[in-house]
């Protein structure tokens, strides 16, 4: 019955608050898509977790570059993971998503404004557009996020193997890819359930990872997975106090 009286209490808030999101970033982002990044990431990332009670504990914000374009790559196990990115940088993130997050009505006709939507399905034209048009948002100084896994992990794995999109951009552009590990969102939110449960998501970002000269794709998506990995056995195997 609990669990009733929340999804009646839950959905009605989460629908109408991210319906007024939707439109605001719209608006917002004829004026400043910077300023609609902001508001799709952190206030909609509100939206989604403070009715649900869900808390964010962070550790190692100071790693993430104080200026300048880069790449933040995390794991993927659930819905709360775009809002827990959001809020554990507090950065306007530009997200490399699937394109067909933009049919969404009002929220992802506002993602199409402001973040990167792509035809996985477009072929060799798709991607070198896709590559051109992050480049220049990274050469731009705007901060992209992706999960390079390609979908949510169901599995027993901390991590699917890795898509190699993140990895071609960080050699093409030379920013930095910065490691984003988030630990318990899947058990809050898992795949298939209706509702979000009450408790709290955990986040490390590591030291940012630069690619180097002849590296091959191979290698350093090995770099990637390895510091993601490195970075989620520490976040498990730490103090629930810490």
């Amino acid at each position: 019955m609990i669990r009733v009286f929340f999804a009646l209490w839950y959905w009605p808030i989460f629908f109408v608050l991210t319906v007024l999101a939707g439109l605001v970033c719209l608006l917002v982002s004829l004026f400043s898509k910077r300023a609609s990044r902001i508001i799709c990431g952190q206030v909609w990332a509100t939206i989604v977790l403070k009715p649900a009670a869900i808390t964010i504990k962070v550790h190692g914000q100071e790693n993430l570059p104080p200026g300048g374009g880069f790449i933040i790559f995390a794991n993927h196990r659930s819905l709360l993971d775009i809002p827990t990115v959001a809020m554990a940088t507090k950065r306007p993130i530009s997200w490399v998503a699937k394109a067909a997050l933009g049919r969404i009505p009002v929220f992802g006709w506002a993602l199409k404004r402001g973040h990167l939507l792509v035809d996985r399905g477009g072929g060799a034209d798709a991607a070198k557009k896709m590559l051109k048009e992050a480049s220049t948002r990274l050469a731009a100084g705007e901060v992209m996020a992706i999960f390079p896994e390609g979908t949510r992990n169901k599995t027993e794995a901390p991590l699917l193997p890795f898509k190699k999109g993140a990895f071609i951009l960080a050699k093409h552009t030379g920013v930095p890819l910065v490691p984003l590990i988030i630990l318990n969102s899947g058990t809050l939110w898992p795949a298939g359930a209706y509702l979000p449960r009450t408790g709290q998501i955990k986040v490390a970002i590591g030291q940012p990872l630069v690619a180097e000269d002849k590296e091959s794709l191979g290698r350093l998506a090995d770099r990637a997975s390895l510091a993601l990995q490195t970075l989620y056995q520490e976040l498990e195997n730490q103090s629930p106090n810490q």
